[in-house]
């Protein structure tokens, strides 16, 4: 039984955002990150998932994950662990994916996208990218599906909000506000590194049953995204249609949102912790040292 959310507003979203860190290397190889149209050359036996290949953490992204941490006022974590997060799709060679889960790096925090209204943060966490699928003829018309492992591995940083966001409008701020505060504190460049967001939406004609929206790019996206979002399950409860917990895609170039499948638990991915990756203490030093090296805040200079 699904347990329903306590909210009197009309409109509730929650997002989750992908933040690739603008690192020289991949998150757990050597692998370079630049760009190139040349498929699968970018790639080693870490990335692709190879037997016996171990993974080795950059702790470039590790030092950004941290910046962003302080910059939102999380709490940090004393330990960095990681586990891997089963699931069998082509994106995702060795059949599971590098994340944070039990504990991740930053928990709580918040962001201040108006005068009156602050969003308040669930969790930051590092993980590696999947590869990119190519559907050559768009994502409901081809044959078949090309697959380039050279993002696979790219470290990204994790942001889940609290459902604290009630129009498209306010999604839009947020993701505004928070692209700001990445390029400020120089840990994204938004020339080469991808920035996408998943967004948790419901209405309250439906009891808050939510959908997912996968992989919007973009602040402006978003809102788009939404707004149809919104007005599809408006539509769908006037019909009478049984609403139940999915996952959508954004079609930016039909403008619709299509169900690709209904929502998955966090159970059903298996966690466990990875034993490749030893447990790294977070230390105060290490969390000072790079506290001495961010530029200074724009809410520490308002209070000055």
């Amino acid at each position: 039984m699904i347990k329903k959310p306590n909210f009197t507003t009309d409109i509730v979203i929650g997002l989750e955002i992908h933040v690739e860190l603008n690192t020289n290397t991949k998150l757990f190889c050597s692998c370079s990150t630049e760009n190139t149209e040349e498929p699968n050359t970018h790639t080693c036996p870490v990335c692709l998932g190879h037997p016996g290949s171990k993974p080795v953490l950059n702790k470039k992204a590790v030092d950004f994950a941290v910046r962003l941490c302080l910059a939102l006022g999380c709490t940090i974590s004393r330990n960095l662990i990681f586990s891997r997060k089963n699931y069998f799709y082509p994106d995702m060679s060795k059949n599971y994916q590098i994340t944070q889960y039990e504990v991740p790096i930053g928990t709580e925090g918040k962001l201040r996208i108006s005068d009156e209204k602050e969003v308040g943060l669930v969790r930051a966490h590092l993980e590696e990218d999947p590869a990119s699928l190519v559907h050559p003829a768009g994502m409901h018309s081809s044959p078949f599906v090309l697959v380039d492992y050279n993002r696979s591995g790219r470290p990204l940083l994790e942001i889940v909000t609290k459902p604290e966001m009630y129009s498209p409008a306010e999604a839009r701020d947020f993701m505004r506000k928070l692209i700001t505060v990445l390029n400020y504190i120089g840990i994204f460049d938004q020339d080469h590194c991808i920035i996408k967001a998943d967004a948790n939406i419901s209405i309250k004609e439906t009891g808050y049953v939510r959908s997912e929206v996968k992989n919007i790019t973009g602040f402006k996206e978003i809102e788009r995204a939404l707004k149809y979002e919104v007005e599809r399950q408006k539509k769908d409860f006037e019909e009478g249609k049984k609403f139940v917990l999915d996952t959508r895609a954004w079609d930016a170039e039909n403008g619709v949102t299509r169900r690709i499948r209904t929502k998955e638990t966090e159970e059903d991915y298996g966690y466990i912790l990875d034993p490749d990756l030893v447990i790294t203490e977070i230390t105060d030093d290490f969390v000072e040292s790079i506290k001495k090296e961010m530029p200074e805040l724009a809410q520490d200079k308002v209070i000055k």
